[in-house]
């Protein structure tokens, strides 16, 4: 029951919850509508992994979909740190360490990556071009011109089957489809 005299069911995903909270020695997805509690969940992950020892600030990586998510999830990282550094120096039994990893994290927190899935997938490319075999200087197609490459893809791939005489044209035809008309699927599912 709240001060209030309200009784507090537990949520339903109350064990989601708890297990973003504890278990720290395992990577997470998250997966959840908006205003449910995501931010906050992942920010106290975080910060758990730095208090903990669990991890270092260059060893976290948190993943999300858009600009917006990424920089308010960073902002509330920050914050959760210097909350939680404030809350340390005001412990008297501390031993110091929690404080260290926290103050270090903080002085260092631009080496955690927080950012969207497309550039998180474009350091790893530039971490390691050579192994995935691109030339180190590559740059990122420019959003304008991705639709293009995609149509211009499709149509390749058409001609070299047409040129191969793959037999999927003939069953394409055989099921009434012209291939072509296929391309609004290949777009949404690229």
């Amino acid at each position: 029951m709240t001060e209030s005299g309200v009784i507090a069911l537990p949520l339903p995903d109350a064990a989601a919850r708890e297990r973003i909270a504890t278990q720290l020695d395992t990577n997470l997805l998250v997966e959840a509508g908006a205003g449910s509690g995501k931010t906050t969940a992942l920010v106290g992950r975080m910060v758990s992994l730095l208090t903990t020892g669990t991890a270092t600030v260059d060893e976290i990586a948190a993943v999300t979909f858009t600009r917006k998510a990424a920089g308010e999830l960073r902002e509330r990282f920050q914050t959760g740190i210097e909350l939680h550094i404030r809350e340390e120096r005001d412990v008297d039994d501390s031993d110091g360490l929690v404080l260290d990893r926290l103050t270090h994290a903080l002085d260092e927190i631009d080496r955690a990556f927080i950012g969207t899935i497309h550039s998180f997938c474009g350091r790893l490319l530039r971490e390691r071009p050579l192994e995935v075999g691109l030339d180190p200087g590559f740059q990122e197609l420019p959003v304008e011109e991705r639709a293009d490459l995609r149509r211009r893809f499709w149509e390749s791939y058409l001609e070299r089957l047409a040129r191969d005489s793959d037999p999927v044209l003939e069953e394409l035809l055989r099921a009434g489809l012209r291939p072509m008309s296929l391309y609004r699927l290949f777009d949404h599912l690229v």
